[in-house]
């Protein structure tokens, strides 16, 4: 049960690190930039909360949490 609130909540991370990569893409090169590293960022999240490749590392992340 614990693993899916994290993976919902990884979920809800990634969105909004994509939404505000997405704000941040238009105006200039530096904020462009600002965009992508939060979109890398979303992506990275969301693939840590949800494949099962990462399994251990979240086990492990959620023991280091609840100490």
């Amino acid at each position: 049960m614990k693993d899916m609130h994290f993976r919902i909540a990884g979920w809800v991370l990634s969105l909004l690190c994509i939404l505000a990569g997405s704000y941040f893409l238009w105006p200039r090169i530096h904020v462009a930039l600002l965009g992508i590293v939060f979109f890398y960022a979303g992506i990275r999240v969301f693939n840590f909360s949800t494949f099962k490749e990462y399994e251990e590392d979240r086990r492990k992340l959620l023991f280091k949490l609840t100490k």
